[in-house]
């Protein structure tokens, strides 16, 4: 029995020096995470504080660009208006418009009597494209150069052929 009390005091004596040993890192690691927490949050206070100063810097410089366009817009619209060819290319569009409206209307008309809306023409609008219109209208007017001088050349040799030149 002895030697239990003995063991039993030499594992109280050892015990207490690990606790005062383990208390030290103990503070210390809480420490260090008291430490840790506080610099987060002065820096999450900081991030707010530095956002919150952009946001009022660059948020009006954001919408002062956004406007800056707003005038060269209402000029280049003004000058487009002047040029005789956007207003045709323009009046184009419109009619195309105007057509898709009436020829929904007529659906409408058909359906609201009865009649079958399928006999009114279906009339799409179809994309502005301003390129596109321009190079299928340069197409049309190349085919009609070529087909007028396919028919000079054609009207040569008939001429010759026949002595009439």
């Amino acid at each position: 029995m002895a030697n239990i009390e003995t063991l039993a005091a030499k594992v109280a004596k050892l015990r207490a020096a690990a606790e005062k040993s383990t208390s030290p890192l103990a503070a210390a690691e809480a420490e260090l995470a008291a430490a840790q927490e506080a610099e987060n949050a002065r820096q999450e206070e900081r991030s707010k504080a530095y956002d919150a100063r952009v946001y009022d810097e660059r948020h009006q410089a954001a919408e002062d660009a956004r406007k800056s366009a707003d005038e060269p817009r209402e000029r280049f619209a003004r000058l487009m208006a002047e040029q005789p060819w956007f207003q045709a290319w323009a009046e184009m569009r419109a009619a195309r418009y105007r057509a898709w409206d009436v020829s929904v209307e007529a659906q409408n008309a058909a359906v609201n009597a009865g009649e079958d809306y399928n006999a009114v023409p279906n009339v799409t609008v179809g994309e502005a494209d301003l390129i596109g219109d321009l190079a299928s209208l340069a197409d049309e007017w190349a085919r009609e150069i070529a087909t007028a001088e396919a028919q000079e050349r054609r009207a040569a040799r008939d001429a010759f052929i026949t002595g009439t030149d």
